[in-house]
């Protein structure tokens, strides 16, 4: 790709057309030179121009209405060669600002980066620019002298404002001004000179931004701002020579053709280079992500330059791009690394963990076939217990709890200090059948708006299902823990099982009582289509004959097990029927074991139609069964009884007495099964 260089070429009645446009409010500068012994200032002031010049001995401060103030003692800027950087704690990125500067001075302000003065005080953390500050706003000057002394500010407390080439930085000082704001082409007719040239070699900033690294390495986290592409990868340069490079040859040249006519400058300098590459999002290819990072010896690449609606992660979190789309002048994000975790900052001062998507998730997010990141997973893959906060009205919540109907709430997350590190509107209602009757607060519902997801990079899975102890009581917080440790248990059965996350849960608003208990997660059956690529069976009527029968043999001899009658095939009641893309028949998968004699509710009774008056009492439903299927499931239970045991005495959330119940209620299985004769009498009889 080469460049076509457009440069502005004045004549007498060019300038004068110019001039004439300027308004007596347009201010812009300060443009400083070094020149011999002394500093040449150009400035516009209420629409005039000014050029002075100033001898070394006399400077002080440039402060001027309008106008960025500048210690003319203080324009000397280090020459940090250094690319690599370790055990830093604290990160925040910012990415094409593109001349819009109020914007990034919030942003940085909100997230604690600078002071309300826009003074540093991010003490020994580090801020990363990845390019693009020139071109299209009209604040650029704002934004150069702001970083150029903000860098000083950081050094001189231990941090790091790093400030990276690109693409627009490189085409404004060689001259192509297309994507120029408007502003400075005045500026060009009021100063009589091309813009390019007003960074030219000894201006301070132009000499500064030739200056600037092309990429960094913070924490074995790549930060470039276009990308790294196999083809650069192939010229085996470091990070410090391919700096290096770019600050002697890449930046100022005379010829363009002299740099195309060298196959490595040529690399760097076209659309595979750093400062331009896109080929991470190209819808028709998958990228050898893992391949670039393994020969680059990084754990993931941070990009700008391809703008998107928000701060986004790709290849399951080895690719994040940072581009959200602050050159609109509307919005903007900023990305944390804080305690080795990275977040999403926005402008209204809340910040969420980042979301990884797990596949190449392209621009239009239209064409991938492979599944992206739901809320499902952000919350399953939180390490430890989640502690979720819902600020919602309990009293209504509990008053319209025989209802369907919806109500406001805020999902809230919370770190292990307490403090909320994200915030989720969406409504709330009751669901369940016989819990929703009984229970103080039923099991819920939480529904996220689906262009909310949608921003913040997840697909549009925007239902949550919680369930809760029935009553805020001890006794029923150990029944809830056993329930989720069925869900666990099952997993030892069947690895297709639904899957639940024990969160510990804040429900109430403002001053009136709230209620804190262990709850859990469960995916509904949406996210479970989702995260398996199944299809779920949700119509009709199904018989035991359509399933796939080493599966149902196993869940019908594990709701014997826990001594569960809640549960029937035809009308899939407490059953997920689902078709797996690698199995041929349709996967029966149980849930909603609150009826279980194992969980030992006090509102759980057998249904009339059965011959058993207690939930504790064994019942087999009537499904045929023949004699080797019988032994086989025999076998494969005797097969799993350790395994079984080892899984209870691990579920160290439950008391040590409930702990050691379960494994009694369990043995009692086992035992039948150390005489099949007799239980398989006993099934059949029933």
């Amino acid at each position: 790709m080469k460049r076509i260089l457009i440069l502005l070429v004045f004549s007498f009645a060019g300038v004068f057309l110019l001039t004439a446009q300027v308004k007596t409010e347009y201010f812009d500068g300060p443009y400083i030179f070094h020149q011999n012994d002394s500093l040449r200032i150009q400035w516009i002031e209420s629409g005039v121009g000014h050029d002075t010049l100033i001898a070394n001995d006399d400077l002080g401060q440039f402060a001027r209405k309008g106008l960025p103030a500048v210690d003319l003692m203080d324009l000397y800027f280090l020459k940090d060669k250094k690319a690599t950087f370790t055990d830093v704690n604290k990160i925040v990125a910012i990415s094409d600002v593109h001349g819009q500067y109020d914007l990034m001075i919030d942003l940085l302000r909100i997230h604690k980066v600078i002071d309300e003065q826009k003074q540093w005080i991010f003490g020994k953390a580090h801020l990363v620019v990845t390019g693009d500050n020139l071109d299209r706003g009209d604040k650029v000057m704002d934004i150069l002298w702001f970083l150029f002394f903000l860098q000083k500010q950081a050094a001189k407390a231990g941090g790091q404002v790093h400030v990276l080439l690109g693409n627009h930085e490189i085409m404004v000082l060689q001259g192509d001004i297309r994507y120029l704001n408007r502003k400075y082409l005045y500026t060009s007719g009021v100063l009589k000179n091309r813009y390019h040239l007003m960074f030219a070699e000894g201006s301070v900033l132009g000499d500064w931004i030739a200056n600037h690294q092309v990429m960094i390495s913070i924490n074995r986290t790549l930060f470039v701002h276009g990308g790294i592409s196999e083809e650069i990868l192939k010229l085996k340069y470091s990070l410090e020579e391919m700096n290096d490079i770019f600050n002697r040859h890449l930046i100022r040249f005379e010829d363009e053709s002299a740099v195309l006519k060298d196959p490595k400058l040529a690399a760097l300098y076209e659309e595979n280079g750093p400062l331009w590459y896109r080929g991470y999002f190209k819808e028709d290819k998958k990228f050898p992500i893992k391949k670039i990072l393994k020969k680059l010896d990084q754990d993931r690449i941070i990009v700008g330059h391809t703008s998107f609606d928000s701060i986004r992660t790709f290849y399951d979190g080895s690719l994040i791009g940072i581009d959200c789309s602050i050159k609109k002048g509307k919005t903007g994000q900023v990305l944390i690394y804080e305690d080795h975790k990275f977040f999403v900052g926005k402008l209204d001062g809340t910040r969420h963990s980042l979301a990884f998507t797990p596949v190449n998730h392209p621009v239009n997010n239209q064409t991938d076939k492979q599944p992206e990141s739901s809320f499902y997973d952000y919350l399953f893959k939180m390490e430890g217990t989640p502690e979720i906060v819902i600020n919602t009205n309990v009293k209504q919540l509990i008053r319209k709890r025989h209802k369907d109907e919806y109500q406001k709430a805020t999902l809230m997350i919370k770190a292990p200090n307490e403090e909320i590190v994200s915030s989720y509107k969406g409504r709330i209602r009751a669901r369940g059948n016989t819990r929703r009757k009984v229970c103080t607060i039923p099991p819920v519902k939480f529904d996220f708006s689906k262009k909310m997801l949608d921003s913040l990079g997840f697909v549009e899975n925007d239902k949550l299902k919680f369930v809760f102890p029935c009553q805020n009581n001890s006794r029923d917080q150990e029944r809830l823990y056993k329930e989720f440790f069925l869900y666990e248990l099952y997993k030892t059965i069947d690895s297709n099982s639904i899957i639940v996350k024990l969160m510990d849960i804040e429900i109430g608003q403002g001053e009136e009582k709230k209620y804190k208990f262990h709850g859990f997660l469960i995916e509904d059956e949406d996210e479970y289509a989702r995260r398996k690529n199944a299809v779920v069976i949700d119509q009709g009527k199904i018989n035991a004959s359509r399933l796939q029968r080493s599966s149902f043999l196993k869940m019908i001899f594990f709701q014997y097990m826990i001594s569960n009658t809640d549960w029937a095939v035809p009308n899939r009641h407490n059953l997920e029927l689902v078709k797996l893309p690698e199995i041929d028949k349709v996967v029966a998968l149980p849930y909603d074991f609150d009826y279980a004699g194992f969980v030992g509710h006090q509102y759980a009774v057998p249904h009339e139609s059965l011959p058993i008056k207690d939930v504790n009492e064994r019942f087999f439903f009537n499904y045929k069964i023949r004699q080797h299927e019988f032994y086989e499931m025999v076998r494969f239970y005797q097969s799993i009884e350790e395994e079984v045991y080892r899984i209870c005495d691990a579920a160290t959330y439950m008391k040590p007495k409930t702990i050691k119940e379960n494994k009694a209620y369990l043995r009692n299985f086992f035992n039948l099964l150390k005489h099949p004769k007799s239980l398989q009498r006993d099934i059949l009889k029933r």
